[in-house]
């Protein structure tokens, strides 16, 4: 398979959403063009947890991740799924046996959304790149980048960044 990446925005004081969970501060940010397309272009498997799914799947303008495979990582059913979409409730250290025994040689993984998940992977090794996009507020508080405790002490290497006209920084890491 290929690798399982996290592309994850966070404020500048570490916060990936705000106090009641909402990501509106990240709206103005929209217009810039930081590489998602191509990124996404090579994904072929996403993987999140129910508070994730449930919030994207109530975007408007119908599932993003359509021509992906996507696993939930949840203990309840998922009514109503689009195509696709799988609940997985084996825990994470089979999930990642199974990912990598499924996968195509090709296909790379990206773990979406909440830093807790991201964790759960930074903890069993298996997230190899990590694109941090550091946006320029302070939110004073919200929902952590990785939740304090649950992130193993990690290396990581700087392979690349790239700055926005807007103060936004992409950093691109290795976990080593």
């Amino acid at each position: 398979m290929g690798i399982i990446r996290g592309f994850i925005a966070a404020s500048l004081d570490g916060y990936i959403a705000d106090r009641d969970g909402g990501i509106g501060w990240l709206t103005p940010f929209d217009g810039v063009d930081y590489g998602y397309a191509g990124f996404i272009a090579e994904i072929g498997t996403v993987v999140m947890g129910r508070t994730t799914y449930d919030d994207v799947a109530g975007f408007e303008g119908g599932w993003l991740y359509a021509g992906k495979r996507a696993l939930v990582v949840t203990s309840r059913p998922l009514a109503g799924a689009p195509a696709g979409v799988e609940a997985w409730r084996d825990g994470v250290p089979a999930l990642i046996d199974h990912l990598r025994e499924q996968a195509q040689a090709s296909d790379d993984v990206w773990v979406i959304g909440g830093g807790g998940l991201q964790a759960a992977f930074i903890a069993a090794g298996a997230l190899a790149r990590l694109d941090l996009f550091v946006i320029p507020v302070l939110l004073g508080g919200g929902v952590s980048l990785f939740p304090p405790g649950e992130t193993p002490s990690r290396g990581l290497t700087l392979e690349e960044t790239e700055s926005y006209a807007n103060g936004m920084v992409r950093l691109r890491y290795a976990l080593t």
